[in-house]
């Protein structure tokens, strides 16, 4: 039962995954598949700079070599790759800014659960944490996807994934 949190917290960061997804498609249809990753890069960017230059005004020392020791290299990557993706996101609904904050969830979920669980874990819980967003997503047309209806196969393919992820656990541990 030890494993039962970041397990949970896989899933959830692949429930993100599949948010991300579906954002990346309409920013795709709207502007190209390189320029809506190129927004989800800035955000991404954007959030890691602005938490390790939050960790480092706290006092905290990161093992990052000079001069990513200074919190003013993070604030100035911050304000760069904030103001870029400022820019970016002109014309398009505000909320697209925080496509890449699934991705950083991902980045930094697995270098916190993996040491933990192990790879084989982590990313069978965020697959199938994935798959069920997007069926979710896909009931709904979410971000102005086709509406992919719930059928009992769908259901069923979602459902053995998670008795994937059980196996990949194994029992009793």
């Amino acid at each position: 039962m030890s494993n039962l949190l970041p397990i949970l917290a896989a899933l959830t960061i692949g429930l993100g995954a599949a948010v991300q997804t579906g954002m990346l498609g309409a920013l795709g249809r709207a502007r190209g598949p390189s320029e809506a990753s190129w927004l989800s890069i800035l955000a991404t960017a954007t959030a890691l700079a602005a938490i390790l230059a939050y960790r480092l005004t706290r006092g905290e020392a990161l093992a990052l070599p000079a001069p990513f020791d200074r919190a003013f290299v993070f604030i100035g990557a911050a304000l760069t790759a904030g103001a870029a993706l400022a820019l970016t996101t002109r014309g398009l609904p505000p909320y697209y800014a925080i496509t890449g904050l699934f991705g950083l969830a991902f980045i930094i979920g697995a270098a916190t659960i993996v040491p933990r669980i192990g790879i084989a874990l982590f990313l069978s819980a965020t697959i199938a944490g994935q798959l069920l967003g997007a069926l979710a997503l896909d009931q709904i047309g979410a971000f102005g996807g086709a509406v992919q209806p719930l059928s009992p196969l769908r259901v069923g393919g979602a459902a053995l994934l998670l008795v994937g992820v059980v196996m990949v656990r194994g029992l009793g541990r």
